[in-house]
């Protein structure tokens, strides 16, 4: 499992961010999936926003379930990469969950991380944490000419 880190990233150059607060009402997940979603529309490669998509449910989720006070999603791009990050009131690091049964919900977040992410982390925010992935992105699609 990977150890509380700094926020160091492989992105460089013209960055594109968005930064999306988050609360524990409900329909926040949700509300985070669609602004990624759509925040990610010139992205060529659908499949790559299904699974970018599918990250910050889990990250969002673990947020609000485990920590009570989410703080903030950001998104931050280059050319070639996104960069993942929740903050979170818990200082406690994520760790992975057993699952004692098949038919039991939930304890699969970091094990989709580590599957769909190219790496993921966590570091100390203040009294709380921040959990942290990068996955690839394939090229944009060109801006419409004015």
């Amino acid at each position: 499992m990977p150890r509380a880190a700094p926020p160091a990233t492989d992105l460089h150059g013209t960055l594109t961010v968005l930064c999306f607060p988050l609360s524990a009402r409900p329909g926040i997940t949700a509300e985070a999936r669609t602004r990624t979603a759509d925040w990610l529309d010139d992205t060529t490669e659908r499949a790559v926003v299904t699974d970018v998509v599918l990250l910050v449910s889990e990250l969002v989720t673990n947020a609000v379930r485990h920590a009570g006070a989410p703080g903030a999603l950001l998104l931050a791009r280059d050319e070639s990469l996104l960069r993942i990050e929740v903050t979170d009131s818990s200082p406690r690091p994520p760790r992975p969950r057993l699952r004692r049964r098949p038919e039991d919900l939930g304890g699969l977040g970091l094990f989709l991380l580590t599957r769909l992410a190219r790496r993921w982390g966590w570091y100390r925010d203040g009294p709380g944490k921040a959990v942290w992935c990068e996955v690839f992105l394939p090229p944009h699609r060109p801006l419409p000419a004015c």
